[in-house]
């Protein structure tokens, strides 16, 4: 069973840089990309493909901006609401109910973004890994359980439903390889991890972790 925890953690760390990648981007970006491990799995090695330069982050965040800020429209709306709202409005209440998970596990709700953005999202489902691999390295199987519940709920009532028509349209309208291909591997992972989920709820043995208390002070990073 202790076999299985790095997979977990390679869960975790996928979220997190999944996340990562929904941030404007910047050279720190850039660095965190080129210092990836490649071996560590599929998701790693695919975003390993279209890594771009120090001197594309200008391209990388005007295409950014025509994706996700507007200012005259979203070619690809990055706020669950949008998709799950029959008003395609923002700050629904499909943004409540996010709002409310996150505010459930203590979490800084003060954001400067929608609750719902893709990028929060995410960095959630980090979140929840984190916890459930820590009650496995605690020897606290109830806790993993809930944790593993807590992420395949969030996952079937919100970011599982609208992420593969938010990554389509992220592909038709990016104009830099790097967008179109982080929208695939986000559709593809996300959706296998949910798949995985449904059908594995599996948990191994403790080892130690970093108290949760700082994560939960340091998220998420929009600005």
């Amino acid at each position: 069973m202790k076999a299985l925890l790095p997979h977990e953690e390679y869960r975790r760390d996928s979220y997190k840089l999944l996340s990562e990648c929904y941030y404007l981007p910047d050279e720190k970006l850039i660095k965190i990309l080129n210092g990836l491990d490649k071996s560590r799995g599929e998701l790693y090695l695919e975003i390993g493909k279209t890594i771009p330069g120090i001197s594309d982050v200008e391209s990388l965040r005007i295409d950014y901006s025509k994706l996700f800020v507007g200012p005259y429209g979203l070619l690809a709306p990055p706020y669950g609401s949008m998709y799950l709202e029959d008003t395609r409005m923002v700050m629904g209440n499909s943004t409540m109910d996010v709002r409310n998970k996150y505010e459930e596990e203590g979490l800084d709700i003060s954001l400067k973004e929608a609750p719902d953005h893709i990028a929060i999202e995410l960095e959630f489902i980090y979140f929840l890994i984190f916890k459930e691999i820590e009650a496995i390295r605690n020897s606290d199987s109830g806790n993993t359980v809930r944790y593993l519940e807590k992420q395949q709920v969030f996952l079937e009532t919100h970011l599982g439903i609208w992420v593969s028509e938010f990554a389509d349209n992220v592909e038709a309208n990016a104009q830099t390889e790097f967008y179109k291909n982080l929208a695939r591997l986000t559709k593809s992972f996300v959706k296998e991890d949910l798949e995985s989920l449904s059908n594995n709820m599996v948990f191994t043995s403790p080892r130690n972790l970093p108290n949760s208390d700082a994560l939960k002070n340091n998220w998420p990073k929009l600005e």
